[in-house]
């Protein structure tokens, strides 16, 4: 489980920089994902480790994410072999676990495939859960700043 952590974080941090393209992940096998999730659902299952302390909420909807991670990745034998948004799916839903079993929610990377603007090309943005929700505050508190008129007068 470290292994695939550890190759999730370094593609991260290389990749990410709050809202600027990130170049495609480096394959990875799919056995690694699959091995891993299968250790994560015997640990949870047996309550070991981290796993003993999750809520039931939380349980029920690991058990989701791993369903379609595996189901994603049935019959490829790597990353390579998905599609980009399945390699985005297959990444957020990893991000997922990890960050709810470190109970790390805010340092969570969510990626998503944005089409450029004036362009049809699609580029896989990545950004944390803190920069999203930042990034929504500060686009409500600039829509309440912005006046507001009716019939050419100012509200």
């Amino acid at each position: 489980m470290r292994a695939l952590a550890s190759w999730t974080l370094l593609w991260a941090a290389s990749t990410a920089v709050a809202g600027e393209q990130a170049q495609s992940p480096p394959p990875l096998p799919i056995l690694a994902i699959v091995e891993q999730q299968k250790q994560i659902r015997a640990d949870d299952v047996a309550r070991r480790g981290r796993y003993g302390q999750l809520p039931l909420a939380t349980r029920a909807e690991l058990l989701s994410k791993q369903v379609e991670i595996l189901s994603l990745v049935e019959d490829k034998a790597s990353t390579a072999d998905l599609s980009r948004r399945e390699q985005v799916e297959v990444f957020n839903r990893l991000e997922w676990i990890e960050a709810a079993v470190n109970d790390t929610e805010e340092e969570r990377m969510i990626c998503r495939l944005e089409r450029t603007l004036g362009s049809n090309r699609m580029v896989r943005t990545c950004r944390t859960v803190a920069d999203e929700r930042k990034a929504k505050e500060s686009a409500n508190r600039n829509l309440d700043r912005r006046p507001r008129q009716v019939g050419g007068q100012e509200i």
